[in-house]
């Protein structure tokens, strides 16, 4: 294995990670879909081309640089996914405001509500 071969499979995981940060901002599932799944095989390409003397190149500093921007860069990606989930949550609750009501407590309030009063205890023990 080549040196220019780590490289340029790096060079290819920073392109489509470029890509799949587009196609959060863009919102569209199939693009994001075949994004992330166009990621995840180059990714598993890299793990297996690697090997002992892979691996010592990956301990180089330009390597493991590239290598923890990536994951900053995924992990930067993660956010943006969440948030988006967070934002169709949300919407979701306007547009349909029945499916608020949990099937598993049907009477339960939400966590932070104002508390109800329960009435007065007939039976104070301690």
């Amino acid at each position: 294995m080549s040196h220019n071969s780590v490289n340029s499979q790096i060079d290819l995981l920073e392109e489509r990670l470029g890509v799949l940060a587009a196609t959060v901002i863009d919102g569209r599932a199939e693009m994001l879909q075949a994004a992330s799944a166009g990621l995840q095989l180059l990714t598993v390409d890299l793990l297996q081309m690697l090997d002992a003397k892979g691996l010592e190149q990956l301990r180089a500093p330009q390597c493991s640089r590239r290598i923890r921007s990536l994951a900053t860069g995924l992990a930067l990606v993660r956010e943006n996914l969440l948030r988006q989930a967070a934002y169709v949550d949300r919407a979701l609750e306007l547009v349909m405001p029945s499916s608020q009501q949990k099937s598993t407590y049907p009477g339960s309030r939400t966590y932070g509500a104002p508390v109800r009063q329960s009435g007065a205890f007939n039976v104070l023990s301690a």
